[in-house]
């Protein structure tokens, strides 16, 4: 097919290839959910053929891993930034970090569940946990348990956010606070007190944490 006749959907398609494909999938997962984030719905929206979608993406994991990093990217840099080496200065990091990574996931139910598989698979490719197992380490952990105690940390965040997405609507009691507090506010202040508790634990360090295994 001559270019001048390549509809212009289908070219701007090529041109900008998995680009487009992640803005879209966002796209999807924020209004429909995850439930209906498929190959298949992905190219109907994309109004180009299921197959086409293969050529910049092999399959729905790869797309979820490159989601969780297209997600990730909306954060600022700082959450990737590493501390400087000592405790006041990294425990304020870890703090920073888990505020960002609040303030990215909460609006849109399921963000966590795509950043876990992502997490769960390719721990260091992930930029933020790097950064944190780097902090770790400065304190004196092992390489090993440094990586172990990041990835940890980021599943209970991803956990409490998705705890904190939920809970209005199995107890909407529960989820509002007394006084005029909004809704996101008093999920922020509890978040953060459970996660404050966690950076706290995780910051210990004690034998036989401080040796590579």
């Amino acid at each position: 097919m001559l270019f001048g006749f390549v509809p212009r959907i289908c070219w701007v398609f090529v041109c900008r290839g998995v680009h487009l494909v992640l803005d879209t999938a966002y796209e999807v997962l924020a209004t429909y959910g995850l439930a209906d984030l498929s190959m298949r719905r992905l190219a109907q929206e994309l109004h180009v053929a299921p197959g086409a979608l293969y050529y910049h993406v092999k399959n729905k994991q790869q797309l979820l891993i490159l989601l969780a990093d297209y997600i990730l990217a909306r954060a600022p840099k700082s959450m990737s930034e590493e501390a400087e080496p000592n405790p006041e200065a990294i425990r304020a990091s870890m703090i920073r970090r888990g505020d960002l990574l609040f303030s990215l996931l909460y609006p849109i139910r399921e963000c966590p569940e795509v950043v876990r598989l992502s997490l769960t698979l390719h721990p260091r490719e992930l930029k933020p946990v790097v950064a944190m197992a780097h902090e770790f380490q400065a304190l004196g952990l092992g390489h090993a348990e440094a990586l172990r105690r990041a990835r940890l940390l980021t599943h209970i965040a991803l956990s409490l956010v998705e705890e904190y997405q939920t809970l209005p609507l199995i107890s909407p009691q529960e989820a509002v606070a007394s006084g005029d507090v909004p809704l996101i506010e008093n999920a922020f202040n509890r978040y953060r007190q459970d996660l404050l508790s966690a950076i706290d634990t995780m910051m210990v360090v004690q034998e036989p944490y401080t040796q590579d295994a």
